[in-house]
């Protein structure tokens, strides 16, 4: 191993996240495209979303609320990890101190992505309207 070997194997370990310095909308296509999603209509539409919201979203117009970014992160089957990301580019967190942020963890880690039934936890935990289906 020469001196520029161990310089390339510095840079490696110490270049910074490619994921951290995205925006919201940058993210999500990533998302989508590690997915397998070509379309944004399949997203929107999985997600109970307008394509009206879902347009002002992927062209940094808005800032989608916590609501959409839950119904994002279940329409594209996130794990937490991802779903951590995502939130974050749009300002929220899944903070462990929330009941409403423990439910969406456990939909996520038991792998729960069926709107319908994350509403039906949702709302026997007190949050009827929160995904507004």
């Amino acid at each position: 191993m020469d001196k520029f070997d161990k310089v390339d194997q510095y840079i490696k370990e110490h270049r910074k996240n490619p994921v951290k310095s995205m925006d919201f909308a940058a993210y999500l296509y990533s998302l989508m495209d590690k997915k397998g999603i070509d379309k944004g209509s399949d997203v929107y539409k999985k997600a109970f979303i307008s394509k009206q919201v879902y347009s002002n979203i992927v062209s940094s117009k808005a800032v989608p609320s916590l609501s959409t970014c839950v119904k994002l992160a279940l329409a594209l089957n996130l794990d937490n990890k991802e779903c951590k990301y995502l939130m974050k580019k749009a300002g929220y967190t899944l903070a462990s101190d929330s009941d409403l942020s423990l439910i969406i963890r456990y939909l996520l880690d038991n792998k729960i992505y069926d709107l319908y039934e994350a509403n039906d936890y949702l709302s026997h935990y007190g949050y009827d309207d929160f995904l507004k289906l």
